[in-house]
């Protein structure tokens, strides 16, 4: 199993607060930082008697990789070399103009309450023209938008931030190197050496960390991408024109799914993402695929063929990944329609937002609540 599969599949439900942890790839901004984990300095936290009275020096793959490590390059065009590696051109591949995506319409019986669902995707290519007109009219008619997470609620408070990177490390005791093999350990430790990216802080974090920030430096190589995806959008919407922005999942669920993988399923998934790190084109063209399927609201395939190739997975893995997919897919699922459901039998009138695969399959969004008794219609 190509890991980019893995990855690609769950950029569509994956996840607000990577949005924290991804610099904007567009293409005035290829050499940006990853910003993967904000450096924490010790005198901003002296300088301000509001921080926490512990906190934790952060590693930040910066800006611009240290000087004895960066590689003298430049990433102008695709297939050349950024600071972070070869690079490849998302709109080469992407082939859909006209946006269509996933919306469906959810309706109380007893109270007719209404409620419009709408899929996500978190990246976009650059030079998005904006969500359908059609869409635009039920923002315009809503009190607000209701988001897997607003991510501002991060990078307005460097509080939240610090305690945000902090559930991501390991508080037993042990390290990286307790939870992953040793090769896996060191292939990844040498990538980040190669780009001025590793502290031995780093070892501190989770591996669900390390394959995050490897995945979010995959998607910085790619040429006419930002990560400011719709929900980042639809929160700066809301909040320039004063309406409600409201968070359907706290911050820890967020952080769990992104730790969902067991260590044994996270040491091959980081194994095999670091074997294909010269693939970029290919992760150019699952992504770019992904989000064709999201303009033309086709949601379903986005789950099928990852979990069609569960059986190319080592047979002491699939047990794990079918674990994972819970954790990550469809324990969100049943929380997202029991939030929706709230909000209908309560009358708020939101535009509610989650990521594309939310509603793929039998599982979905959508699914839940037609069981719940809703009148579900999708928008064509």
């Amino acid at each position: 199993m190509k890991s980019q599969k893995i990855l690609c599949a769950f950029i569509t439900a994956l996840l607000c607060v990577t949005a924290v942890s991804c610099g904007d790839t567009s293409e005035e901004s290829t050499e940006n930082s990853v910003s993967s984990v904000s450096e924490t300095e010790s005198e901003t936290t002296t300088q301000s008697d509001t921080q926490p009275e512990e906190t934790t020096e952060t590693t930040e793959i910066s800006e611009t990789p240290e000087e004895e490590s960066e590689p003298d390059t430049q990433a102008d065009t695709s297939g050349n070399v950024s600071a972070y590696g070869t690079t490849a051109d998302i709109s080469q591949y992407i082939k859909t103009t006209e946006i269509n995506p996933p919306l469906w319409k959810v309706t109380d019986p007893e109270t007719q309450n209404e409620l419009y669902i709408m899929g996500t995707i978190h990246v976009l290519p650059s030079g998005f023209d904006g969500l359908p007109d059609y869409i635009a009219d039920i923002y315009e008619n809503s009190d607000g938008v209701a988001v897997e997470y607003d991510v501002t609620q991060l990078t307005s408070d460097i509080r939240a931030l610090i305690a945000y990177q902090q559930m991501f490390m390991y508080d037993d005791g042990t390290t990286i190197t307790d939870h992953i093999s040793e090769e896996t350990y060191q292939k990844a430790k040498e990538y980040f050496e190669s780009i001025g990216a590793y502290t031995p802080e780093l070892d501190q974090f989770s591996a669900g960390y390390w394959n995050n920030q490897l995945e979010n430096l995959m998607i910085l190589r790619l040429e006419n991408l930002s990560t400011d995806g719709v929900d980042s959008q639809a929160i700066a919407m809301a909040q320039k024109d004063g309406k409600e922005v409201v968070s359907i999942e706290t911050l820890e669920t967020q952080v769990n799914a992104l730790s969902g993988m067991s260590d044994e399923l996270i040491d091959y998934t980081m194994n095999e993402m670091l074997d294909d790190m010269d693939d970029i084109d290919d992760y150019a063209e699952e992504l770019a695929e992904l989000y064709d399927l999201w303009a033309v609201g086709d949601v379903d395939p986005m789950l099928a063929e990852d979990l069609d190739e569960i059986d190319e997975l080592p047979d002491d893995l699939k047990d794990d990944y079918e674990n994972y997919m819970d954790v990550m897919l469809y324990n969100r699922n049943q929380g997202m329609a029991e939030k929706a459901s709230e909000f209908l039998k309560d009358g708020k009138n939101y535009l509610f937002m989650v990521g594309s695969a939310h509603y793929a399959g039998d599982k979905g969004v959508d699914d839940i609540l037609s069981d719940m008794g809703y009148t579900v219609e999708k928008i064509q």
